[in-house]
């Protein structure tokens, strides 16, 4: 009598199967934290990006009012203001676009994202810089998210003097400006 080989099982283990789903969500959490990194990443470029565009904008204010700048006296309002202080332009946190939300404004930002406060400082030349000032376009965000609550803090004229900015707290852009008086 002969005896018939018993074909081998084909298949696989269940420990076989268990290994594959642990390389698998080892892998799926790799691209889940690296999807994460760069969504962070993104928000952080396009904050950089608004605050410089911001940054410019406003220094772009200063050189506009300077074509008014024919005398010895500075026309207002920001080129009038007392040097070597920190000055506000935005007495309440604005948008990307340099809007404040206010809820009767059609032109307000309608998703509230208020995020950014724009201050400025200046200094006057003299001697041979005479009719020239320097300064600096300062924007100032949060770290921590869309929270708006403290930027009323730091936005208004009389709070920009004194804000300190921390590392852990703020991010911080700083623009160098130079204005002359327009020879008129």
């Amino acid at each position: 009598m002969a005896r018939h080989a018993r074909p081998q099982a084909k298949g696989f283990t269940i420990i076989e199967m268990l290994i594959a789903l642990v390389v698998t969500m080892i892998g799926f959490a790799a691209i889940f934290q690296m999807q994460i990194g760069t969504m962070q990443g993104n928000i952080a470029a396009r904050e950089l990006a608004a605050a410089t565009n911001l940054a410019e904008r406003f220094a772009e204010v200063l050189h506009r009012d300077a074509n008014l700048w024919t005398g010895l006296e500075r026309p207002a309002p920001y080129l009038n203001q007392s040097f070597r202080n920190w000055h506000s332009f935005t007495p309440a946190p604005i948008d990307h676009n340099g809007r404040a939300y206010v809820d009767d404004d059609p032109q307000g930002s309608p998703l509230a994202r208020q995020r950014f406060c724009v201050h400025y400082w200046m200094d006057e030349g003299t001697g041979t810089y005479d009719g020239v000032l320097t300064g600096r376009v300062r924007v100032v965000w949060p770290r921590n998210g869309l929270a708006r609550g403290p930027l009323y803090d730091i936005c208004g004229e009389a709070d920009a003097g004194a804000f300190v900015p921390s590392v852990a707290d703020w991010f911080t852009l700083t623009l160098p400006v130079a204005i002359r008086r327009h020879p008129g």
